[in-house]
C-alpha cells in the first residue's frame, strides 16, 4: 500500500493535528494545497520566531518546537493562520482541557451482578455562549447529556454552526471493563462532511494453563465477555484498525484504501493518559457515499497491555502465578473525518479544531469513577466470597474426615477394651464378659467391628479356625479348601453353576 500523507501541514505546526511528523516531512509529502499552506502559516509567524525563538538554531524541527513551546504567546496573526483561535475579547475559545477519549476502563475480572441498562439517545443542546470564528467558520458549543444520570452535562463539543450533532452514552453495570462508552457524531448539512468519534474498542484474550483449560468455557473470537470486552486474539495497530474500518464501513460501495500512517505522539497531540504499548495509527479511505466519492480518515490510539494470575492458595485448591495471563488491548479515541473528494486534506485544521475542543465535564468524570469505584468494589467482594466459599466447604470436608476418623479410632479402642476386659478380671469384669460375650467366645463387639468393617467372620474349614471376608460383593461365600474364596451376592448362586471348578463348600458364620 502507498504511504501517503494524512493530516494537514497546519494542524502539524502548533500540535492541533492527530500526526506529530516533522514540517520538513510534511512539507516534502503534503500536496500543492499544502505546501500553500505551510508557506503562509511561516510567513504569519516569522516576527514571532524572532521575538520567541531568537536563540534556536533553525532547521530539524527546531523552530516549530519552539513555537509550540510559546503557542499561548503567539499573535493572533500567527494563531489564525495555524488554524488556532485567536485572544478573545469577551467571547469563550474551544478548551484546551478536554479530551476526545473515553475515561479509561477497570481491571479485568468476571461477572458483576448489577442490571444492564438499556441504551437511549442523549440529546444533543447548544450552548448560550457567543459563536467564535475560527479560519473563517462560526464554531458554537455543543452539550451532550447523560439521560442515565439524571440529565447531567456529560461532555462539550465545538462545532461549525450549521452542522447537526447527535449522540448517546451508553451504560453496562454488569460490565466491569466497559461500564460506560459514550459516542457522537456531527454532519454537515450542507455536503458529505461529518465527525464521528466511536465507542473505544476494548478487547480481550485470556491464555489458560492446559491443566485448567477443562474447566474455562472458551469464547468464540467475536463475542462479548462477561465483564463487557470482545475476545479477540491481538493484531498489529494498523490490522486492527484496518478490522474496525472494515466492521463499521460494511455497507459502503467501491471501499479503497488510500493511505496509512503511524502516529507515534498521537496519545500526547490528544491529550490521553499514558498506558502500555500506546500507539497512534491512521488510515484513509475511499467510497461512494449517495452515488458521490468521498474521503474518510480514521484515526486511533492503539493500547496493549498483558498480566497474569497472582498465586492463590484457597484450602484444598492451589493456582500458581501466571496460570492465567489476559491481554487486554484496542483503541482509544477512535474517530474519524469525512470529506467529499479532493477537500478532505484542505479541511483537516477544521477537525483538528473539532477534535481538539471535546471537553468532559468535571461533574460528570466525577460520577463515573464514583460508578466505576462501586462497580470494582462489588466485583471484589464477589470474587473473596467465591474464594471463601471453597475455603469452607474444604474446611467442612476436612472436619469431616476428622470426625470420621476419630470415630473409628474410638471404635477400635473399645473392641480391644472389651476384648480385654474379660477371663480373669474379678466379678465386675466377669459379669460384663457375661453379658457381652456369645458362647462361642466371640462377644457382640465382635460382631459390631464386623459391621462397621463391613466384614464377614466365617468359620473356614481349610485353615480349622475363622477368615474374615468382605462383604461389599455379597453375604453368600464358599471355599474350596486350598485357600480360595468366592463371595456372591445372589443367595442361589454356587461356584459351580458359576463355572468354577473344584469342590466347594458354603462357609458359615462363626458364633
Amino acid at each position: 500500500m502507498k504511504v501517503r500523507r494524512i493530516a494537514n501541514a497546519s494542524c502539524l505546526l502548533l500540535s492541533l493535528t492527530v500526526s506529530s511528523v516533522s514540517p520538513a516531512r510534511a512539507a516534502q509529502s503534503a500536496q500543492a494545497g499544502d505546501q500553500q499552506s505551510l508557506a503562509a502559516i511561516q510567513a504569519a509567524c516569522a516576527e514571532d520566531a524572532k521575538k520567541l525563538c531568537a536563540g534556536v538554531q533553525p532547521g530539524g524541527g527546531r523552530i516549530v518546537a519552539c513555537l509550540r513551546e510559546h503557542k499561548d504567546s503567539l499573535s493572533n496573526r500567527c494563531k489564525e493562520a495555524a488554524g488556532l483561535t485567536a485572544n478573545p475579547s469577551s467571547s469563550s475559545a474551544p478548551s484546551s482541557d478536554g479530551s476526545p477519549a473515553t475515561p479509561p476502563g477497570s481491571a479485568a475480572g468476571t461477572r458483576v451482578s448489577a442490571p444492564d441498562s438499556k441504551a437511549k439517545s442523549a440529546p444533543a443542546s447548544k450552548a448560550a455562549s457567543e459563536p467564535v470564528t475560527v479560519v473563517g467558520e462560526r464554531f458554537v458549543k455543543r452539550t451532550l447529556v447523560d439521560v442515565q444520570q439524571g440529565g447531567i452535562k456529560a461532555v462539550t463539543i465545538r462545532l461549525p454552526e450549521s452542522w447537526h450533532f447527535d449522540g448517546k452514552i451508553e451504560w453496562h453495570y454488569g460490565w466491569i471493563e466497559v461500564p460506560v462508552n459514550p459516542s457522537w457524531h456531527a454532519e454537515n448539512p450542507a455536503n458529505d462532511e461529518a465527525y464521528f468519534q466511536y465507542e473505544s474498542l476494548r478487547l480481550s484474550n485470556v491464555d489458560v494453563a492446559p491443566q485448567y483449560r477443562q474447566y474455562v468455557k472458551a469464547s468464540k473470537p467475536g463475542d462479548r465477555t462477561p465483564t463487557g470486552q470482545i475476545n479477540l486474539a491481538p493484531l498489529p495497530p494498523l490490522q486492527a484498525m484496518a478490522l474496525f474500518i472494515k466492521k463499521v464501513r460494511s455497507d459502503v460501495t467501491n471501499l479503497k484504501w488510500v493511505g496509512q500512517q503511524d502516529l507515534p505522539d498521537l496519545a500526547k497531540a490528544l491529550r490521553l493518559d499514558p498506558s502500555p504499548n500506546q500507539h497512534g495509527v491512521a488510515i484513509k479511505i475511499g467510497y461512494d457515499l449517495n452515488g458521490k466519492p468521498v474521503e474518510e480518515a480514521f484515526f486511533g490510539v492503539y493500547y496493549l497491555n498483558k498480566a497474569g494470575n497472582q498465586a492463590v492458595q484457597a484450602g484444598h485448591q492451589a493456582m500458581a502465578a501466571n496460570q492465567l495471563v489476559q491481554t487486554n488491548w484496542g483503541f482509544q479515541a477512535l474517530q474519524s473525518f469525512r470529506a467529499p473528494t479532493g477537500t478532505l486534506d484542505k479541511r483537516m485544521p477544521v477537525y483538528c479544531l473539532i477534535a481538539k475542543s471535546v471537553q468532559y465535564e468535571a461533574q460528570w468524570t466525577a460520577r463515573y469513577r464514583a460508578i466505576e469505584a462501586t462497580l470494582l468494589q462489588m466485583f471484589n467482594q464477589k470474587l473473596q466470597q467465591g474464594w471463601d466459599q471453597i475455603r469452607a466447604a474444604d474446611a467442612i470436608s476436612d472436619q469431616a474426615v476428622r470426625n470420621n476418623e476419630k470415630f473409628l479410632d474410638n471404635i477400635g479402642r473399645q473392641e480391644v477394651a472389651m476384648r480385654d476386659s474379660g477371663g480373669g478380671g474379678g466379678s465386675s469384669g466377669g459379669a460384663v464378659d457375661g453379658l457381652l460375650r456369645d458362647e462361642g467366645g466371640r462377644s457382640s463387639s465382635d460382631h459390631f467391628s464386623d459391621l462397621i468393617r463391613g466384614v464377614d467372620t466365617l468359620n473356614d474349614p481349610s485353615a480349622g479356625g475363622t477368615k474374615q471376608l468382605d462383604n461389599s460383593g455379597g453375604y453368600n461365600h464358599f471355599t474350596d479348601g486350598f485357600g480360595n474364596y468366592r463371595t456372591y451376592d445372589n443367595p442361589n448362586a454356587t461356584p459351580e453353576n458359576q463355572g468354577e471348578n473344584g469342590s466347594w463348600t458354603r462357609m458359615t458364620e462363626a458364633p
